[in-house]
């Protein structure tokens, strides 16, 4: 928090709300509110709640508060309910391992935006910056053994394979992009990231987008047809996930992203995140799977075969290279100078130009 005015703001009427939604709790005290170590595309707190209970004994315990976007944000809209019935739903109806959601609140007039508590859970999750791929970071990723390291992806491989087995229809999720009517979850994905560079990327649509105008034609040219359709992650890396010391997951987070498709989307997408830490790191820790060895242990744990991993990657080193895209759009609307030669040559591009075989834009 950035001062006292502001935390004040943020927690008087946190813990009127919170004490509406606890009726044995007595003298809701919410204290140390403060940032976690990662996430960037919402305003995540954590916080910790003291109360007295019906029967007079003080209680204690750690939260987090999660609101919606303040001021631009990297999606064109942004769906905090949704992430809370996806929490909800999966905790009640799975073994999937997610934050214990205790409220929504969608009227923005408490704090300024909507806002959904729940639950911190132990753990610690790698870290974007600096990477956890470098050996000297002080992160769980770069001090853990190569055994434990193995486990952490093992782990969530697992978790990945249970979450796409989840029956989505029984989770009482409300509307989802790819599972509402007349949507197609088919195809649905890759028109949602099509519209997004078309008409949230591009100032423009005739606007030319290097290498992405080529990767987009080359995905609907090539779009496999799904075996199976399943509630998916979305943002899967291991950046969003908490871990127990030895190794397993404790957490999915970030649920941001979230639709129904085509469950083969959330490994690759997986992968290339972590191609990312490895050449912003330099290199790569050992116990860190490569391509073949996730998709080895997706198929083990689902019982499945993977059919379409080369496809789904350049999916998401495309989807992700527009997020880029527009927060460096943003970034420039704002009055902040971003290099040509930064756009064209960003980590996406290049592994779109490798995977595709395209010349690098000059």
């Amino acid at each position: 928090m950035s001062g006292n005015g502001e935390e004040f703001a943020v927690r008087e009427p946190l813990e009127r709300w919170l004490a509406a939604r606890l009726p044995d709790a007595r003298d809701v005290r919410v204290a140390q509110l403060r940032k976690p170590g990662t996430g960037m595309s919402s305003d995540t707190l954590l916080f910790d709640l003291a109360w007295t209970d019906a029967g007079g004994t003080p209680r204690s315990q750690r939260f987090v508060l999660r609101c919606a976007p303040r001021g631009t944000a990297p999606f064109p809209s942004y769906d905090l309910g949704l992430q809370y019935r996806v929490m909800r739903g999966l905790a009640r109806h799975s073994d999937v391992p997610v934050p214990e959601v205790v409220g929504l609140e969608e009227d923005a007039s408490l704090l300024g935006v909507p806002f959904l508590v729940m639950r911190a859970v132990a753990g610690a999750a790698p870290c974007d910056f600096p990477p956890y791929q470098r050996a000297d970071a002080d992160d769980v990723y770069a001090k853990a053994s190569p055994g434990t390291r193995r486990r952490m992806w093992r782990s969530t491989v697992a978790a990945l394979a249970r979450l796409h087995a989840v029956d989505w229809t029984k989770l009482e999720l409300g509307r989802i992009d790819g599972g509402n009517p007349g949507d197609d979850a088919h195809t649905d994905a890759l028109r949602y990231w099509r519209d997004y560079l078309v008409h949230f990327v591009k100032r423009d649509p005739s606007e030319p987008t290097p290498v992405f105008d080529e990767a987009l034609v080359w995905l609907e040219s090539h779009r496999p047809e799904p075996e199976r359709i399943s509630l998916v992650w979305g943002d899967a890396k291991i950046g969003n996930v908490l871990y127990e010391e030895n190794g397993d997951v404790a957490a999915l987070l970030d649920w941001e992203m979230t639709r129904i498709g085509d469950p083969e989307m959330d490994l690759p997408s997986l992968h290339l995140s972590d191609l990312r830490a490895q050449e912003t790191a330099g290199g790569v820790l050992d116990g860190t799977p490569s391509a073949r060895e996730l998709v080895s242990m997706y198929e083990q744990a689902s019982g499945r075969r993977y059919r379409n991993f080369d496809y789904q990657l350049v999916f998401a080193t495309f989807w992700r290279g527009s997020v880029a895209l527009a927060v460096m759009r943003q970034m420039e609307d704002a009055g902040r100078e971003i290099a040509p030669d930064y756009k064209l040559r960003g980590f996406p591009t290049r592994k779109l130009c490798e995977l595709l075989d395209l010349p690098a834009p000059g």
